[in-house]
């Protein structure tokens, strides 16, 4: 059980050099600038936030996320971030000098399997409308590259043909925990897709979640069902 609050995740860029077509995400050139990022840690900081998670768009798109990192390692809070793989190299030197104590790659996105490996890596399976069979290949595929930790990620959203059935989700988290167990490996789901498969009744637990605006919000995603 996680004591709240925890963790913030604050997006710092609304670039992305990704056309993912499930995503409806606002994509300009805008970027937060690090004095403000560094005045919402204090606040964050004042109010037992611990960890926060960096975001997009496509954060390694900031033409200062290590001055972005730095800052919130001054501050005392650790740090992570989610990536689409297309500049691998810059994820894996902030994560080697400690600035990313984990960070997410989208698995099927750039040059996902050259991230995979790294002992800091979560390799996210997005899970799409009839989609499982996908997800296992990548499942595998992350598993003979050396990935250590899975996340089942269910789409969340208002187009209804992207939005896997409940059926579907359990399925692939049931296969997954098999690959887990067998390969030895830490396997987990996000607190969406826990909650459709009814293994928690709440989410969001310590969550914050702050546009580059500085708009707060308690989901992580606009449109979920269980806003």
């Amino acid at each position: 059980m996680i004591n709240p609050p925890y963790l913030a995740s604050v997006e710092i860029t609304r670039r992305c050099n990704n056309r993912c077509v499930y995503c409806h995400q606002e994509k300009t050139e805008t970027d937060l600038p690090v004095d403000r990022f560094s005045d919402w840690l204090d606040d964050l900081a004042a109010k037992g936030f611990k960890a926060v998670a960096v975001g997009g768009g496509e954060p390694t798109l900031h033409p200062d996320l290590p001055g972005i990192l730095n800052t919130a390692r001054q501050r005392g809070f650790t740090a992570g971030l989610t990536t689409n793989a297309q500049d691998p190299e810059l994820v894996i030197r902030l994560a080697d000098e400690g600035l990313l104590r984990t960070f997410g790659v989208s698995a099927g996105k750039g040059r996902w399997t050259e991230l995979a490996p790294h002992p800091r890596a979560i390799v996210n399976l997005l899970l799409l409308k009839n989609g499982l069979p996908q997800v296992m290949d990548w499942a595998i595929h992350a598993i003979r590259k050396g990935a250590g930790t899975l996340l089942l990620l269910g789409y969340k959203g208002t187009v209804s043909h992207f939005r896997p059935e409940t059926d579907e989700l359990s399925e692939a988290f049931l296969l997954l925990t098999r690959l887990g167990r067998k390969f030895k490996i830490a396997v987990a789901a996000d607190d969406y897709t826990r909650r459709r498969l009814c293994l928690t009744e709440t989410c969001g637990n310590g969550f914050i979640r702050i546009d580059i605006n500085g708009i707060t919000d308690k989901c992580c995603f606009s449109d979920c069902e269980y806003r």
